[in-house]
């Protein structure tokens, strides 16, 4: 059950990036043509190009960190034995924990601040810039403590200094496979 919430959430963080490629690049392209072709333009466009961005940011970071796809240097944690690895992932976890709450923190009391700020042009709360990093403070708490979790369970082991072009040259076999049987991934 916690396996297809989570996957979900994964799908859900994926579709509202997209969404927010998406909108900008309509946003961005539009304009540009509206300015060249007719010497006119979309008002909104950059403001909410700017919001949809900070945003895209963020919730990809979040995503990169539930899939274990931030850059990292492992060449001291790849010689540890298991126990250093788990060492070094619980500290390096509770070190980002506390920064994680700074975000929540500073976002809520940005988002309290900028509540009765408005965008000049877009007409909304400056709180939806702000907001962000409660959003992200919260996600990658998650993420982060799903890890601490994985690690402290004992699942990973290699895992958990394995690079993301490792771990996907690994599944390429199984994705193959599924892709000539006409099975979804």
């Amino acid at each position: 059950m916690g396996n297809r919430i989570g996957s979900a959430c994964v799908r859900a963080l994926e579709l509202v990036i997209v969404v927010c490629l998406a909108v900008m690049a309509v946003l961005v392209f539009g304009n540009v043509v509206l300015r060249y072709a007719f010497d006119s333009g979309i008002a909104v466009s950059e403001e909410l190009s700017r919001l949809l961005f900070v945003w895209l940011i963020f919730l990809g970071a979040i995503l990169a960190s539930v899939q274990r796809a931030h850059i990292g240097f492992d060449a001291l944690v790849e010689r540890l034995p298991l126990a250093g690895r788990k060492v070094l992932v619980l500290l390096t976890g509770g070190l980002m924990l506390w920064a994680c709450g700074m975000f929540l923190v500073g976002g809520w009391k940005q988002t309290e601040i900028n509540l009765g700020n408005s965008y000049p042009v877009l007409g909304i709360s400056y709180g939806w810039l702000y907001g962000v990093a409660i959003v992200f403070g919260g996600g990658m708490t998650l993420a982060i403590a799903n890890n601490i979790w994985q690690t402290l369970r004992g699942h990973g082991g290699q895992a958990l200094t394995k690079d993301l072009g490792d771990r996907i040259l690994e599944k390429m076999p199984e994705v193959v496979s599924s892709e000539k049987k006409g099975e979804p991934r």
